[in-house]
């Protein structure tokens, strides 16, 4: 399976390239690649190109749900998805929820928590390109109307209590501000707090 790291985005929240912003003394994209090298076959970036890793240019340009489409169509493969500002991917969550989605055959696995739906930590079936194209061109690329129309396995807080520090691999960093708050703890790791 192929992991895909979503950095085609104009962090406009952020202030300044996501992907390049040095966190912990590298690029914060290298944390979230570092990870994803140990679980993946394949990673692939869509959007910019970033040293020499195979990218995928985001010719619809309509936000993340195009580029997991264009990503589904280019590759014709089954992929994990995550964006290029989540530098605290967690293994065990990943293999987590691979397990699940090879298990049951659906078309979407990913997380519901409490803050909301994660799209951009998710596994997804070439079987999507149907539901994201019909959410592209009626939905206004909306990923919660594309879920809607297909077979999707939702966690929970609950699904995921049996894994230490799961919540951290749904860190992501918007904005200036969730770096304020991040804070490392020589004890737990990174936390953010008063999200």
């Amino acid at each position: 399976m192929i992991a895909v790291v979503l950095n085609g985005g104009k962090s406009v929240r952020f202030g300044t390239d996501k992907c390049s912003y040095i966190l912990e003394s590298k690029p914060m994209v290298e944390h979230t690649i570092d990870t994803l090298k140990d679980l993946f076959d394949e990673i692939v970036l869509v959007g910019k190109p970033y040293r020499d890793f195979y990218f995928i240019k985001d010719e619809l340009c309509v936000g993340p749900v195009g580029g997991v489409l264009m990503a589904l169509k280019r590759l014709q493969r089954d992929i994990f998805v995550v964006g290029c500002d989540m530098p605290y991917i967690q293994p065990a969550v990943v293999n987590f929820m691979r397990e699940i989605f090879e298990r049951s055959k659906v078309d979407v696995v990913l997380a519901s928590l409490a803050d909301g739906l994660h799209p951009l930590h998710a596994f997804y079936s070439t079987s999507m390109i149907e539901h994201l194209t019909w959410s592209i061109e009626y939905a206004n690329a909306s990923f919660r109307a594309s879920f809607e129309r297909a077979n999707v396995i939702y966690l929970t807080e609950e699904s995921f209590s049996h894994i230490p520090n799961w919540q951290k691999s749904f860190i992501n960093l918007n904005t200036q501000h969730d770096l304020e708050v991040l804070k490392v703890n020589d004890d737990d790791g990174p936390h953010l707090e008063d999200r």
